[in-house]
């Protein structure tokens, strides 16, 4: 352990806190109160600049963080956030002004002007390195166009496009995706779909096209050798081209699933079941208003449900897609203890689906049951899951 943090210590009586991975340890505007020593793990600092997470650094043992505010007196300049768990000393407004006063006077003065030269230099932070996101797209596009060749049939993958802008600029998945549309408005850019079909099978066995889904896009430079001068001149003349902007750290379904060590399909089912709180999820207005329009208001209102196949049932939760009739039939014949197994390890959705396939008074028994399971043994809960699903599959006639 560092010597540092050894002192530190000594000095007082402060206390060791512990953050577990993704914590606020302390937030921007806040007042301040208390500086940290860390003593294991790491610390992320940022600030919120025009509703955009600017990452300003990360703190490791043996390093403090939150010192300025308690120096100055002044609210928390920037945000705190545990990146692992996190060990850390905390030492309080008395502490850090003992150390200084125990100082020598040259080193209080140093440390103050330090203060005010790092408030000075956090004033100045932008949410991004590029003043102009519009123009420092269509200067990546460019290069990798460039890059990919100057043939006929030269074209450039738009997931991959995307991500080099992401790592290059401080850009949303959004943005790019609304200035790739300002320049397919304008001629400047060709993007072409390649759609697949999800295959469906029927009670026959026979396979069909299913929903389509955008499975790539294809980016492509019709006048490659004016494309930078008028993204130049547009740049230039428009102002809107500088405002884009969203809220703080919007991510796509994508980005959505791979935090949550997901699939997008998965995603979308729970999200379907109602499992995923719909506070979590916004929609990109002129986008939504344009697939409306192409849609039409009558699409949006009814939803179909996709034809059962054997392949949708995977897990409990898939339950929402069975007829009531079926589902009242299989369980009454699973026993309580069973059902109850199945209502503590189902999503809401799937849960209260079997809740009210059950009479009122069966439905009491088997909540009060599930409430009571402290704690599922796994070998158990799947040994059920697996005869349900099995069940089910056998009523409707599905190859397993």
């Amino acid at each position: 352990m560092p010597q540092d943090i050894d002192r530190f210590e000594d000095e007082a009586d402060s206390a060791v806190r512990t953050f577990p991975k993704g914590t606020v340890i302390f937030r921007e505007g806040q007042a301040s109160d208390v500086a940290y020593v860390v003593k294991k793990g790491r610390v992320s600092i940022y600030r919120v600049v025009g509703n955009k997470r600017v990452r300003l650094g990360e703190r490791g043992p043996g390093e403090m963080f939150g010192e300025m505010g308690v120096v100055t007196a002044e609210p928390r300049a920037s945000t705190a956030e545990a990146v692992e768990y996190v060990e850390a000393l905390a030492c309080d407004k008395r502490l850090i002004q003992t150390m200084l006063l125990k100082s020598p006077r040259p080193v209080q003065l140093l440390a103050g002007y330090l203060a005010e030269r790092v408030q000075a230099l956090a004033a100045q932070v932008t949410d991004r390195p590029s003043g102009d996101p519009f123009l420092a797209v269509c200067r990546i596009v460019h290069l990798a166009w460039q890059a990919a060749g100057r043939g006929d049939k030269a074209e450039l993958d738009y997931a991959e496009v995307s991500r080099t802008i992401k790592d290059i600029i401080l850009l949303s998945q959004i943005e790019i995706d609304a200035i790739f549309e300002r320049l397919k408005k304008l001629h400047l850019v060709s993007v072409t779909e390649v759609k697949g079909h999800f295959p469906r099978t029927n009670l026959l066995g026979k396979t069909k096209p299913g929903p389509s889904f955008i499975k790539d896009r294809r980016l492509r430079l019709p006048d490659p050798e004016k494309f930078l001068a008028v993204a130049k001149n547009l740049s230039r003349d428009d102002a809107n081209a500088k405002a884009v902007g969203v809220d703080l750290e919007f991510c796509d379904l994508a980005d959505f699933s791979r935090e949550a060590g997901g699939t997008p399909e998965v995603i979308l089912k729970k999200i379907g079941y109602g499992e995923i709180p719909e506070k979590l999820f916004f929609f990109h207005k002129s986008a939504a208003r344009e697939f409306i329009e192409s849609m039409g208001q009558e699409y949006f209102k009814q939803a179909r449900r996709p034809r059962l196949t054997a392949a949708d049932l995977e897990s409990v939760d898939d339950i929402v897609a069975v007829d009531a009739a079926t589902l009242e039939e299989i369980l009454s014949t699973m026993g309580f203890h069973k059902v109850a197994v199945l209502a503590a390890m189902a999503g809401e959705a799937a849960r209260d689906k079997i809740y009210k396939t059950l009479s009122k008074k069966i439905a009491g028994i088997v909540r009060e049951e599930a409430a009571a399971m402290a704690a599922l043994d796994e070998g158990e809960a799947a040994a059920v899951e697996q005869e349900l699903l099995d069940r089910i599959k056998a009523a409707k006639g599905l190859a397993s």
